[in-house]
């Protein structure tokens, strides 16, 4: 009181300092993998997997197949495009997988081919290799035009078309009838004619081919807030460019860092709006009690320092913010504020009674000060409950939560006084003080009200038994996001979802006899894992590859190639094509092959066209000469291609390609399985069987459904403690300060009153505990008995007076309605996780606002009452 000018430069010049190094060196860790601490068992285990096998958390763009003919080639053709426009990114996108590719495989490709179809494969080799062979003799195209015919019908070699060529051999002649099309336009040809390679590709499809999916790494950014806001911003850049080139197609993007971002970005939305909103109505609330502006802002001035003095702890202590300890910000402002409520509309009180400035402030701070260090550090257990926590995120809110609380308590037992005494004028008009009187002639007729709030709680009860705890994270997201809208389809559709389990193994026999036992098990969907990857029956597959490839002639150069095209000789050879084409669209209409025969059709007519116009002009022929070379040199490229595939050695893990082997084979050489589940597993009991089934086959594993499945229980267990122990330190300190146990009991019953009104209402209107409210009961213990707490200082400071003549309880009104102002804003949220958290907040400061409003002064006065009787 002597150095008010002193204290608050100190003030001020500490929350300088604190700003500076906060700015300097707090950092902000957004790693969801750090919210535990590593020396839990499964959470190591999943950081050891995390280490071994690299962050393979994709983002997976979900793209539906139409419902059309031929709707898995308009799918493909979108993911194409996606890709494409993907990898002009590399700077957001570390790894793209959506198709297996030959260039994939590699040289051993073909032994990816069951043993029957490597058979058949050989088969055909061996027939059409000679021919091959010797068109390249001379290349030419006469003669590639009568081999084909002769294929078709049998020619003089009785070769025939075996039913296995059919599709690939009309794909070819529809191509090849197109292509010879546009060159006697002449028009310029595409750059591949035939690519073998084509033959080869594996997209990765779900729910028998209903969905084509696309799996995506994107580069990832812990140094902020939004892990991947640059590479998801991009990806949907790209997606909603694929989609308005591919109208018909409906894709949309999920996995758990897209539906991480877009709760990230949901609630960040949701807490601004929330926190205006609360800004607003407790500024508008506090003009109103306190009657003007200026108090108000001396009180938001005591506690911003307080907010830096807390960043500059945290710097100094933690050194980083978590995705928890981000929000202490709004602890300190939903509950330190709360202080200098007490001790304000105590000072107004004094002036009102006509002391002076600096009479009001001793009176303030010496009667409203021990009640209010009471209720701060009443406040503080709630938080200092979760300190040595296994939940590290949890436990540093917990540090710098309640040390913030400490620190608001002294911004508010010396800031605040300071600029009172500076600010305020001796000649100013004292604020009328508001009371609460129509409160206290309910509780002057104690056990008419005591009885009548008894009813109330009786007829409430039944709802008690209907509060759920629900771990479902899914049905915490807003409604209506693509992520969340496409994990449920892929759920619904495909059975399964984006998350999967991993074991690992330390070598192949390992690996294999895992799968076999995991794929035994009901709750599990399918597996991949390096011997995916692995071919069986290699080495009868290396015998019949061995046996086709002696079929291949050797190399031709183009030394040998023809290169002029004969017209009148190509339209005799076209007709004849087309004979044998007209003969084979016979047989198949007979077979009921109409699909084929219309692809037959559209050849037939480009190639008599191609004839009639050759017989009129063949020096047209010469147009040709570019078509000719170009499968000239794609036969040749084909024919080493294939050379080299059946030659090639069998697959080994060493051999595989890079791109397979960084997705299961660790650093430290073992092999990880991946084993995805079947269901939905955002169903906490579907993710609880899941679970104990895989721990049937192997304990140690671990993977992201294990890590939030012990996370939510380790939250659960966390959240429960804490409460217990709140509870448990409260009762102790009420003791201490009073060294009476009715006093303890007068604190506690009200809140006791107020629980069982909130759990009771909870289950009438339906709304459950989950992981995102569940905080909210330690929270709500330490502000109730905060109140509580002033109350019985107060009665005791007045002699069992009329409780309600006193500013008190409109003090203890105003920080109950303050906390539902500023958590009734996240009623409005989007996302469902905070809106519930709304919900218990302000269903809880209610209940205990009038459970300590009405149940606590009427029983204080039915014992005062007792004690004068006797």
């Amino acid at each position: 009181m002597r150095f008010p000018r002193g204290i608050l430069m100190a003030g001020a010049l500490l929350a300088a300092f604190s700003t500076v190094i906060a700015v300097l060196f707090l950092q902000l860790d957004s790693d969801q993998d750090n919210l535990v601490s590593p020396r839990v068992p499964y959470q190591r285990r999943y950081l050891e997997a995390l280490k071994n096998f690299g962050d393979q958390e994709y983002l997976y763009v979900v793209v539906e197949v139409p419902d059309v003919p031929d709707g898995t080639i308009h799918a493909e053709a979108f993911a194409a495009s996606l890709a494409a426009r993907l990898r002009t990114h590399p700077e957001h996108v570390e790894a793209l997988y959506y198709r297996i590719t030959a260039d994939d495989l590699g040289a051993g490709l073909l032994y990816y081919s069951s043993l029957d179809e490597a058979a058949e494969l050989s088969s055909l080799v061996a027939a059409l290799g000679p021919e091959l062979s010797a068109w390249l003799q001379r290349g030419s195209l006469v003669e590639l035009v009568e081999r084909s015919a002769a294929l078709l019908d049998g020619g003089d070699n009785d070769v025939g078309l075996d039913a296995r060529m059919l599709g690939p051999a009309l794909a070819a002649l529809e191509d090849f009838s197109r292509r010879m099309d546009d060159a006697l336009k002449g028009e310029p040809q595409a750059e591949q004619l035939f690519d073998v390679r084509e033959g080869f590709q594996h997209y990765f499809y779900a729910g028998e081919q209903q969905l084509l999916i696309m799996r995506i790494l994107p580069v990832k950014d812990y140094g902020t807030v939004d892990v991947i806001a640059a590479p998801l911003a991009a990806i949907r850049q790209e997606l909603a460019a694929t989609r308005a080139e591919f109208p018909r197609i409906r894709a949309g993007l999920t996995g758990r860092p897209v539906l991480s971002a877009d709760e990230m970005t949901t609630t960040n939305r949701d807490m601004t709006r929330a926190s205006l909103i609360a800004i607003a109505l407790v500024g508008t609330l506090f003009m109103i009690v306190m009657h003007g502006w200026v108090r108000p802002v001396l009180v938001v001035l005591a506690q911003l320092l307080a907010i830096a003095w807390t960043f500059g702890f945290t710097t100094l202590s933690v050194g980083v913010l978590n995705l928890l300890s981000i929000v202490f910000v709004l602890v300190l402002i939903g509950i330190g504020k709360d202080f200098g409520v007490y001790l304000v509309m105590r000072y107004v009180e004094c002036r009102q009674e006509g002391m002076d400035i600096k009479e009001s402030v001793r009176i303030a701070l010496s009667r409203t000060g021990p009640g209010v260090i009471l209720g701060a550090v009443t406040s503080v257990c709630a938080f200092y409950s979760v300190l040595g926590s296994d939940f590290s995120g949890l436990a540093q809110l917990g540090l710098i939560g309640g040390t913030g609380i400490l620190l608001s308590l002294a911004a508010m037992l010396v800031i605040l006084p300071a600029l009172l005494l500076l600010v305020e004028r001796r000649d100013q008009v004292p604020a009328r003080m508001v009371r609460l009187p129509f409160i206290g002639r309910w509780t002057a007729h104690p056990k008419r009200l005591l009885t009548v709030l008894t009813i109330f709680t009786l007829v409430l009860l039944p709802g008690l038994m209907r509060v759920r705890f629900s771990y479902n994270l899914l049905e915490l997201q807003a409604r209506g996001l693509e992520s969340v809208t496409y994990e449920k389809l892929l759920v619904d559709t495909a059975d399964e979802s984006t998350w999967y389990a991993i074991a690992v193994a330390d070598d192949l026999a390992e690996a294999r006899d895992l799968q076999r036992r995991f794929a035994a098990l009901p709750t599990v969907g399918h597996m991949e894992s390096l011997t995916d990857y692995l071919p069986q029956d290699q080495e009868r597959k290396a015998e019949l590859f061995a046996a086709a490839a002696a079929s291949i002639g050797p190399e031709t150069g183009p030394t040998s190639w023809v290169e002029d095209v004969d017209g009148a000789v190509l339209a005799p050879a076209l007709r004849r094509l087309a004979a044998a084409l007209e003969q084979l669209a016979e047989r198949l209409f007979a077979a009921g092959a109409g699909e084929d025969v219309g692809r037959l059709d559209r050849v037939l007519v480009r190639i008599e066209k191609a004839s009639k116009q050759l017989n009129e002009d063949p020096a047209r022929a010469q147009r040709l000469a570019g078509l000719q070379a170009q499968l000239q040199r794609e036969a040749a490229d084909t024919q080493s291609l294939l050379r080299r595939w059946l030659t090639a050695a069998p697959v080994t893990v060493e051999t595989l390609p890079e791109s397979v082997r960084i997705q299961f084979v660790g650093r430290d050489g073992r092999l990880q399985v991946k084993v995805v589940p079947r269901g939905d597993i955002w169903q906490f009991e579907q993710l609880e069987r899941f679970i104990a089934e895989l721990r049937q086959v192997d304990p140690q594993i671990t993977g992201v459904p294990i890590s939030v499945y012990e996370s939510a229980q380790l939250m659960r267990r966390t959240f429960l403690k804490a409460a217990l122990l709140t509870l448990l330190l409260v009762s102790l300190l009420l003791y201490g300060f009073s060294r009476a146990f009715h006093y303890v009991a007068m604190a506690l019953l009200p809140l006791a009153i107020s629980m069982v009104w909130l759990l009771s209402i909870m289950g009438w209107i339906g709304l459950s505990f989950n992981l995102a409210n569940f905080f909210a009961i330690p929270m709500l213990i330490a502000i109730s008995v905060d109140g509580g707490v002033n109350l019985q200082h107060r009665w005791k400071d007045i002699s069992s007076g009329d409780l309600f003549a006193t500013s008190t309880p409109m003090a203890v009104a105003v920080s109950f309605a303050t906390t539902m102002i500023g958590f009734g804003g996240l009623l409005l949220a989007h996302h469902r996780g905070l809106a519930s958290l709304g919900g218990v907040m302000v269903l809880g400061s209610l209940t205990g606002m009038f459970s300590y409003l009405l149940v606590l002064p009427a029983l204080l006065r039915w014992f005062s009452g007792r004690k004068r009787n006797r």
